[in-house]
């Protein structure tokens, strides 16, 4: 065998490994750690060279599983190539393709993103508005906090009077924001007749306050200790 075939083989390997790697990151039925690796893989990939992971993410006839993978590995490189296909995808007539961008968003941790994530709390879809405040909780941006606290009871929160699981979402991210302008937000919840969104607050509080009332207490005393805390600071 000539040294040119040889090379060749080496090139071809080379460049069929990224698509191998794409296909077991999206593949649901391999454990997680597996995925998680060929994940990693393609985020080093992707700090070099975005043409594989910026193709898929964009056609729109891909498995919607593979254009996920893509743009979450978008996400995670960063820059201003990566995240400005991201933002170009938060309008994709797909609702998992929005959710996948605007968690991409987060990951990236930029504060100047917040206000086009927080325009994604008002998607039409449930799991777009979910990512979406996740996103705002990793991002950190205390900008954020009164559209999260709106959007805990605003109208498309709830479907026939119940109260949809996002809800809790917003909750959380609140606490992960961390800052006190959302007291008044998470005092309401304490009371919420959402048992999700009740329990979501006291860890919110939590990370707020930066300690637990939860040693020696019943859960319910826990609550009453939070609800003296939290009107403390909104005096």
């Amino acid at each position: 065998m000539t040294l040119l075939p040889i090379l060749l083989a080496l090139v071809l390997s080379a460049a069929a490994a990224p698509e191998d790697d794409l296909h077991q990151a999206a593949a649901a039925e391999l454990p997680v750690q597996a995925r998680q690796e060929a994940f990693d893989r393609l985020v080093a990939l992707g700090t070099t060279d975005l043409g594989l992971v910026t193709r898929v993410a964009t056609t729109e006839a891909e498995d919607t599983r593979r254009r996920w993978v893509a743009i979450r590995v978008l996400g995670h490189v960063g820059g201003d190539g990566a995240e400005g296909t991201v933002v170009s995808l938060l309008a994709d007539p797909q609702p998992a393709i929005r959710a996948a961008a605007v968690g991409a968003l987060g990951e990236t941790g930029k504060r100047a993103h917040t206000a086009r994530i927080v325009a994604l709390l008002e998607d039409p879809a449930v799991i777009v508005r979910a990512e979406a405040a996740t996103a705002l909780g990793k991002i950190g941006d205390p900008a954020a906090v009164a559209a999260l606290s709106r959007a805990i009871d605003a109208r498309a929160s709830y479907h026939r009077d119940a109260s949809l699981w996002v809800r809790r979402h917003y909750v959380l991210a609140l606490g992960s924001i961390g800052h006190k302008d959302a007291v008044p937000a998470l005092l309401r919840a304490l009371d919420d007749e959402d048992p999700g969104v009740a329990e979501a607050a006291i860890p919110a509080f939590e990370r707020i306050g930066g300690f637990s009332m939860g040693e020696g207490r019943t859960p319910e005393q826990q609550r009453e200790a939070w609800r003296r805390w939290g009107q403390a600071q909104v005096q």
